[in-house]
């Protein structure tokens, strides 16, 4: 069943708003042994600009998928928008959350996709084991 039956997506004036006024994001990756969460802030305007580029128009696809990461928007301090990412199995979307409900779901572009698979992803065994060596 896809719990956003009803739901629009974020509208582009909102999207285009967010990019104007967005002064920091934050990544946070949902996935057990995943990369570590990744924050930019208002001296990386392009890489906030970026990230925003990747929310589509259109309505995204949630199903019966898992998020594969939380997005915080923030400006000035204050949390604007969250959302829920997904980008596999079949689903496709920013989910924007408020009060624990998806209100808008947007598709993320394939660039976004590329972007998100590259960054969240499981730490190998290699690295672990390294990591653990430094400790």
């Amino acid at each position: 069943m896809d719990r956003t039956v009803g739901v629009a997506p974020l509208p582009p004036e909102t999207i285009s708003q967010l990019n104007k006024t967005c002064t920091s994001i934050d990544i946070i990756p949902l996935l057990k042994g995943a990369n570590a969460s990744l924050s930019f802030n208002k001296a990386q305007d392009q890489a906030i600009g970026y990230i925003i580029s990747f929310i589509a128009d259109e309505k995204g696809i949630v199903g019966n998928c898992t998020p594969e990461a939380h997005v915080v928007f923030g400006e000035s301090g204050e949390i604007n928008y969250e959302a829920d990412i997904y980008y596999s199995n079949g689903c496709n979307a920013f989910a924007f959350i408020k009060g624990g409900k998806i209100v808008f779901v947007n598709k993320i572009r394939p660039e976004g996709i590329d972007f998100f698979k590259n960054f969240i992803k499981p730490i190998s065994k290699e690295k672990m084991d390294s990591l653990a060596k430094m400790n």
